[in-house]
């Protein structure tokens, strides 16, 4: 089975305002070190008719979900894929075929784990995970927003760190998962 941990970045939490910068995907493979990979909206393949058309960026996005088996996100059932969706819809491309989707926020905070939180950053640090998240200042992420290359390096290395994490995260509270759910 293919897993991958995935993440998007976006200039605003809702699709009416925000544009997909960047999704970062991390194949999960049992006993294997992997490296995390980065679709971005300055990548010459996904630029639009303008520096905020992310409609090849979330077509791209979208497709390489559907390699896999089994994506595993964080609030991922709540954010990234209903505004990965909300931005195909937009342009008038199809949305996410529905697949395994393991969000695993839910196991957290829930009936699963009472960790105490429903952070990645406070789940990383009760598990003493050795990938980290990464902390990215406010005008970082506008100066990404307006098309500041080092500033959107610095998003997608954020976007990386959290998959890593993401996955990590995934082998510890994996036994606490008692349905999986398209």
């Amino acid at each position: 089975m293919r897993i991958v941990s995935w993440d998007l970045e976006t200039t605003n939490l809702s699709a009416l305002m925000g544009r997909i910068l960047c999704a970062s995907f991390y194949p999960i493979i049992d006993g294997k070190r992997t490296h995390p990979y980065t679709l971005r909206l300055d990548a010459p393949r996904y630029r639009g008719r303008s520096r905020i058309d992310d409609n090849k960026l979330a077509v791209a996005i979208r497709d390489e979900l559907e390699t896999y088996n089994m994506i595993v996100g964080w609030n991922s059932k709540l954010f990234d894929a209903p505004l990965l969706n909300a931005r195909l819809a937009k342009v008038g491309a199809r949305p996410l075929h529905a697949q395994f989707h393991l969000d695993l926020m839910y196991y957290a905070g829930g009936c699963s784990m009472r960790i105490g939180s429903r952070k990645l950053e406070n789940v990383q640090k009760f598990f003493a995970l050795a990938e980290s998240k990464t902390q990215i200042t406010w005008d970082n992420w506008s100066l990404a927003a307006g098309g500041d290359r080092a500033a959107l390096n610095e998003v997608v290395h954020h976007c990386e760190q959290d998959v890593k994490v993401l996955a990590a995260a995934y082998w510890r509270m994996l036994p606490a998962v008692a349905n999986l759910h398209r």
